[in-house]
């Protein structure tokens, strides 16, 4: 799929063209404007199928464009708004121009993962959509006195070839998922056997080739957590096991798990059980 970045600072193009790997997800950057003139004229020469828009831009206003690309019927193309502004009136003069997509600036990268797949998706079921109607017709011909037999044979041959490509889309999107599932598994069992080293989430993502930001997304969409308290969370965990079960010293523990220091150990502790590791100890084995 190609796309298109409009917004009238450099930076944040840059940063939609590096937050992920487009290739990846099968889409190219097209073009790119930094001005609704500028975009109006690429528009009419290019074809795209996804426009990432800015709200606030210098003259004409990315609502405003918007409300002119749809009204012109200059592209089909899917909008997406951007903005840093958490703004009901932006978003709903963005639904009356048929726009369903609002995100807020700093965009996360699930998020517009999020979009490029439900528009792949969108995309499949409208060809499916489309050639079922067609076959339709076609059947209709073939069910007459010879008319049109040989043309509508044709076409139907063809309807088989674009079935196969729909049917792939679709099998290629539910790989995908899949293929994150069991990335998110791996990712997890692969904590479990080093969450007491010193790993932070950048060298996390160079081990599983993903961008960090995205990581963390993962991370807080499967544990509602941050990384850096899962890992917190995995540590604890075992503390209150060394707690219950050895005689270890508080100090000998927090080495162990991975902690900087001991304070460090205590105060996290607390955090996540409310007392602190003596406490929780004292606590437990008297009700032994």
């Amino acid at each position: 799929m190609k796309v298109m970045i409009i917004d009238d600072e450099p930076f944040i193009r840059e940063g939609l063209r590096r937050i992920i790997d487009w290739k990846k997800y099968d889409c190219e950057i097209e073009a790119e404007a930094g001005n609704a003139l500028e975009a109006l004229s690429i528009l009419k020469k290019k074809k795209v199928d996804i426009i990432f828009l800015d709200i606030k831009m210098p003259g004409m206003t990315g609502l405003e464009l918007a409300e002119k690309i749809r009204k012109e019927k200059i592209t089909s193309a899917r909008i997406v708004i951007l903005t840093g502004f958490a703004d009901f009136e932006y978003a709903r003069t963005a639904m009356s121009c048929g726009i369903t997509d609002y995100l807020l600036k700093p965009v996360q990268t699930e998020e517009l993962i999020n979009i490029i797949e439900k528009e792949k998706v969108e995309r499949a079921d409208r060809l499916e959509r489309v050639f079922s109607e067609q076959k339709e017709i076609f059947m209709g011909l073939l069910d007459e006195d010879g008319s049109g037999k040989e043309y509508a044979s044709e076409v139907l041959e063809k309807q088989k070839d674009l079935d196969s490509l729909i049917n792939a889309v679709k099998k290629n999107e539910e790989t995908r998922r899949l293929e994150k599932k069991d990335l998110i598994k791996e990712i997890d069992a692969y904590l479990e056997k080093h969450y007491r080293e010193n790993i932070s989430l950048k060298q996390l993502g160079e081990i599983f080739h993903l961008n960090n930001v995205y990581l963390g997304q993962l991370f807080k969409s499967r544990h509602d957590m941050l990384f850096k308290d899962y890992v917190y969370f995995l540590r604890i965990r075992d503390a209150e096991e060394m707690l219950l079960n050895t005689d270890k010293r508080i100090y000998e523990i927090a080495e162990e798990l991975g902690f900087s220091n001991a304070d460090v150990f205590i105060s996290r502790f607390v955090q996540l059980k409310g007392v602190t590791p003596n406490q929780f100890r004292i606590k437990n084995r008297m009700k032994k």
